[in-house]
């Protein structure tokens, strides 16, 4: 069963962004979803990789943002399927992770996410920078 939280009402406004949230924290996820609607996103939740790419394949978002360690299927293994499939490899992927070792940014990088943040975020940035993987994707 999904996890669908501050979900996207089904008369969404097409002007409206679509982002996806994934974290096994429900907290992180409420509080990254709420950042995300300040920056024009309706938001969907995922508790972990497998509900990720679930969401991703059948709602195509404009952003994904994603924890790394999640359980079930981690963040790098659901970005490594996203990037796999046509449909979904151009969306930008921002990674969260609560590591503050710099390895997982490069790991980041090199698994194809377009930025990596290190929790705690602050939400100004988190809000800047979604703005800025929508607007570089559109160009």
């Amino acid at each position: 069963m999904l996890d669908i939280e501050a979900a996207v009402p089904s008369d969404r406004a097409e002007h409206r962004l679509l982002a996806i949230v994934a974290d096994d924290e429900a907290e992180v996820r409420r509080l990254v979803a709420e950042v995300l609607a300040e920056a024009g996103f309706e938001t969907l939740s995922a508790r972990d990789g497998f509900e990720l790419v679930d969401l991703a394949t059948r709602h195509r978002p404009q952003l994904i943002v994603a924890d790394v360690m999640m359980p079930g299927m981690d963040g790098y293994t659901a970005i490594a399927r996203l990037r796999g499939q046509p449909e979904t490899a151009p969306i930008p992927i921002i990674m969260l992770t609560g590591c503050i070792d710099p390895a997982y940014g490069q790991l980041s990088e090199g698994m194809g996410a377009s930025a990596h943040v290190t929790k705690p975020f602050s939400p100004l940035l988190l809000c800047e920078l979604a703005q800025e993987m929508v607007r570089r994707s559109r160009v």
